[in-house]
């Protein structure tokens, strides 16, 4: 290896560096530079010229240091793509804090720690508010009760967000998150160059440095990238006279909300739920085609503590028929059942041939005969 490639391989390094870590090129320079032993990278520079060179040591020195910086080690894809090769419950870092386990998961940007009965939720942008979620059950007895705790589980998050954020910048053009002298960024997805950007969602404007900083998520109300847009006359909504996004705690993330959930499956029974259970049971409950018919228009009420009526059409359902299931599920949910008959309007002539057959094919067929040898068959498809 030439002198030529060995200070080269040390400027792509510092390159991969600035790129995922949101910095510029001559930061990493002689963060590089420094590792080395070296003030800056001028002074490195120098000693190259009189013949320096670094040794395979200090190379792999170099190396390990960039890529423990954050910056991405395996370059055969980008972020995203390695995102979506990812099972969605996959952890990507597994541990303890104290005796208590935990499991670390990304998706799209968003890092997620959990172990029993709790979870830590921090966004991709950079001033992202944590939150903490504590399920119901273990409201009393959470670890996560504990700002001890809570302040290590997120130094673990913390170092897991910023690979992330590394990712993301290596896959964005260099320009997205480091803003020229004018202050002008170029949108990560959409392309376009500004200065001054505009947040469709909280209707104010934001420098390209406040975007660059912060992931391109709004600093105000947290949006995507997919919300923010130049701000310019040609922008649907924009007239000129939105006020900056008011940022709070500028530059810093705000502390992280502690919340009790209760995220379990929850039945909630009510009238609809318990008709339709009712209903259900009913076309159970049903063999032939004017059973079906009736356990469908078969009117179901349900009363303000629950009890239930089912009205059935004596033409539709015989009277000696007892629905067992709907019975059945009516004691599982622990409400009343009263059963009444009324003659209703059939919807179709000769009811009785809803009752020779099981077969709702067989059951049209019968219909269609009758109407052909004896009514009329008028096909009409909206309302008259």
């Amino acid at each position: 290896m030439t002198k030529k490639n060995e200070i080269d391989t040390l400027k792509k390094l510092a390159k991969k560096h600035a790129r995922a870590n949101r910095v510029a090129q001559h930061e990493s320079l002689n963060a590089i530079a420094s590792e080395l032993g070296f003030a800056h990278w001028a002074q490195l520079a120098g000693k190259a010229k009189r013949g320096w060179l670094p040794s395979d040591e200090q190379l792999a020195q170099a190396e390990a240091f960039v890529l423990g910086s954050n910056v991405p080690s395996d370059d055969s894809a980008r972020f995203i793509d390695r995102n979506l090769s990812r099972t969605f419950d996959e952890p990507i870092r597994q541990g303890k804090i104290g005796d208590h386990p935990y499991s670390v998961f990304e998706s799209f940007g968003d890092v997620r720690m959990e172990g029993d009965g709790w979870r830590i939720l921090v966004g991709e942008a950079l001033l992202s508010q944590p939150i903490v979620e504590i399920e119901e059950p273990h409201a009393n007895t959470s670890p996560a009760n504990s700002r001890d705790f809570i302040d290590a589980a997120l130094m673990i998050v913390d170092e897991e967000t910023a690979k992330v954020r590394a990712g993301i910048s290596s896959d964005w053009p260099r320009r997205s998150t480091k803003p020229d002298a004018e202050g002008v960024v170029l949108h990560p997805l959409f392309g376009g160059k500004s200065a001054d950007w505009y947040c469709l969602h909280c209707d104010g404007t934001i420098t390209g440095a406040q975007l660059a900083e912060n992931l391109w998520h709004c600093p105000g109300c947290g949006a995507s990238p997919i919300d923010i847009f130049p701000a310019s006359p040609e922008l649907d909504g924009f007239d000129g006279n939105s006020k900056p996004v008011q940022v709070f705690g500028a530059r810093q993330r705000p502390e992280p909300k502690v919340q009790v959930v209760d995220s379990r499956p929850t039945l909630t029974l009510k009238e609809e739920s318990i008709s339709m259970l009712l209903r259900t049971a009913l076309l159970e409950d049903a063999e032939t085609s004017a059973e079906r018919l009736g356990a469908l228009l078969a009117e179901i009420c349900v009363d303000e503590v629950g009890d239930a009526c089912i009205v059935l059409d004596e033409d539709l359902w015989p009277s000696l028929k007892e629905p067992d299931a709907a019975i059945a599920v009516a004691e599982l949910l622990g409400i009343e059942l009263e059963l009444n008959e009324t003659s209703m309007s059939f919807p179709f002539a000769w009811p009785g041939l809803g009752h020779v057959t099981t077969s709702t094919p067989e059951y049209v067929q019968l219909l269609l005969e009758a109407h052909q040898e004896k009514g009329v068959i008028r096909r009409t498809f909206k309302d008259d």
